[in-house]
């Protein structure tokens, strides 16, 4: 026969230590995950010696990129303009006063640490008409 269910014996019941004890699991925390780096933002030297001395400087606001230019040769800074982002490649063009130069420039990671550069620029070089020969046979005709 069933005991009558009183206050006290649901209280001894529900108040007793060992009918809710669970067996200790130590307490995680949930790693806290950094935001995902950009990996493009940073300063980018050249790794040649004997090449161009140009910095490289990205940063990112948002959705776009700003990139500063430098030569590390004498200061010079450069005009950018035309920035693009396509997910992959960062295009931009660029003017540096003391020469007049225009140049394109675009940037692609190769791995975390390494970015390819490829750029196209304006040059300018100064040409002379070739003298032609006093006593040269016509062409026959």
């Amino acid at each position: 026969m069933a005991l009558p269910l009183t206050i006290e014996s649901l209280w001894r019941r529900v108040s007793d230590p060992e009918r809710f004890r669970t067996p200790l699991v130590k307490a995680r925390r949930k790693p806290k995950q950094k935001p995902k780096r950009d990996l493009l933002v940073g300063t980018w030297l050249n790794g040649s010696e004997w090449a161009s001395e140009v910095e490289f400087t990205i940063t990112r606001s948002g959705d776009s990129y700003a990139i500063r230019l430098r030569d590390g040769y004498d200061g010079e800074e450069s005009e950018v303009f035309d920035t693009a982002w396509d997910g992959e490649v960062l295009s931009f063009a660029t003017h540096w006063k003391s020469t007049g130069r225009f140049a394109r420039y675009r940037l692609s990671l190769s791995s975390t640490n390494r970015l390819d550069v490829t750029y196209t620029y304006t040059d300018h070089e100064m040409y002379h008409r070739q003298r032609a020969k006093r006593n040269a046979n016509p062409a026959p005709p």
